[in-house]
């Protein structure tokens, strides 16, 4: 009995017993092309939050309400650079202030009738 006891490596069987049966924490890693950051973003053109967003809602929509709520601070800060930028390139533009906002609308919409 005390044969069979040396040769049995504890540690071996331990690591591997526990590296089969226990499944790995976190996300596992997301697999990416080689050169996908900067030939993915030449080849497509960028899609506009703010026009998708008013596109729902022709009426016209205060930057609060795109964003979801008053409160959304950090949605606030991303959709106000692309907002200009819609601005700028005569997709939408600024028509009323309700409650101290500006409310924004296609200006399609605006040409069609």
């Amino acid at each position: 009995m005390s044969e069979e006891l040396e040769n049995i490596n504890f540690s071996q069987s331990t690591e591997e017993a526990a590296g089969d049966s226990k499944p790995k924490r976190g996300r596992p890693p997301v697999p990416r092309p080689a050169g996908s950051t900067s030939s993915q973003a030449a080849d497509k053109p960028a899609e506009n939050k703010v026009v998708k967003l008013l596109d729902k809602n022709p009426v016209g929509m205060t930057l609060p309400e795109m964003a979801g709520g008053p409160r959304q601070l950090k949605r606030i800060k991303t959709l106000r650079p692309q907002l200009a930028e819609a601005i700028r390139a005569g997709l939408i533009m600024p028509v009323s202030q309700r409650a101290g906002h500006t409310v924004y609308r296609l200006v399609r919409h605006i040409v069609n009738r």
